[in-house]
């Protein structure tokens, strides 16, 4: 089951990247926000995949696993980078909240999804 989940991710993710490259190409903000919404679906298929795995994707992150957090920090340096400069603000400080609630779900009620 978990290879559904990460061949979603994954495709999640790519459509995320084209989706961003052609905002910025366009300057287009509906484009660029459908890409972080990709962008944030691809997140939350690796973590539920590796969670069906049984791995906390949130411990494994905040423990010295360098690949793993500069992906994750990377991609958030990247996302405030191209709304400071092509778009608005508000966009990248949205989708620090949302991937914050989504963080505190995971972290703290991902048995009760379930119920």
């Amino acid at each position: 089951m978990y290879e559904v989940g990460l061949t979603y991710a994954v495709i999640a993710g790519f459509m995320s990247v084209l989706l961003m490259l052609y905002a910025i190409e366009k300057k287009n903000e509906h484009f660029f926000l459908f890409s972080l919404l990709f962008l944030l679906i691809s997140w939350g298929g690796i973590e539920w995949a590796l969670w069906v795995r049984g791995y906390n994707l949130f411990e494994m992150v905040f423990t010295p696993i360098v690949p793993l957090a500069s992906y994750f920090v990377g991609w958030g340096i990247f996302i405030v980078y191209v709304s400071e400069k092509y778009f608005r603000r508000r966009y990248w400080v949205i989708s620090l909240l949302v991937t914050g609630f989504f963080i505190w779900i995971s972290t703290f009620c991902m048995n009760c999804l379930l119920d």
